[in-house]
């Protein structure tokens, strides 16, 4: 069985400011805007998500929630780790999904998302701009497997 992964940078947010913390920064409406339509675009065209994994931070928690919306997702967790996570937190978040899910979606920022997908992939030259989506495939393979190049690059969405 084919488990897809979808890796998603949370969409366009509010600049940061001494004034907020970073981690209350929330989506601008033009990002909402960006967000609604990939959403109802994958929506459209089948997509499956079991399972989705995100940052604690209400940007990525908002980009969860829109997506999850659009994708009908039932299972929503946020992670602490993935928020100033480098590569190997993201790693170990997408290894420790659970083994019956074959549909995960991570939302988390950048540069570790473009970091792991590269990482999972091989595609050295993957740069995420806010909102924008990987869709990764591991053939026969669990989750906890998931290593190094082990990916293929299916799509980029935006």
């Amino acid at each position: 069985m084919v488990k897809e992964l979808l890796l998603a940078r949370h969409g366009q947010a509010e600049a940061p400011s001494f004034a907020l913390d970073d981690k209350d920064r929330k989506l601008t409406p033009a990002g909402i805007q960006q967000l609604e339509r990939l959403g109802k675009m994958l929506a459209i065209n089948g997509q499956s998500c079991d399972y989705l994994v995100h940052s604690p931070a209400k940007r990525c928690q908002n980009t969860a929630e829109i997506l999850a919306r659009e994708l009908k997702v039932k299972t929503l967790v946020s992670v602490s780790s993935i928020y100033r996570a480098g590569r190997d937190e993201l790693l170990r978040a997408i290894t420790d999904i659970p083994t019956g899910v074959n549909h995960a979606l991570l939302v988390g920022h950048n540069p570790a998302i473009s970091q792991i997908a590269a990482y999972l992939t091989g595609e050295s030259h993957l740069v995420f701009s806010p909102g924008m989506m990987a869709r990764i495939h591991f053939q026969e393979m669990d989750w906890e497997a998931i290593s190094k190049n082990a990916g293929t690059l299916e799509e980029i969405l935006q």
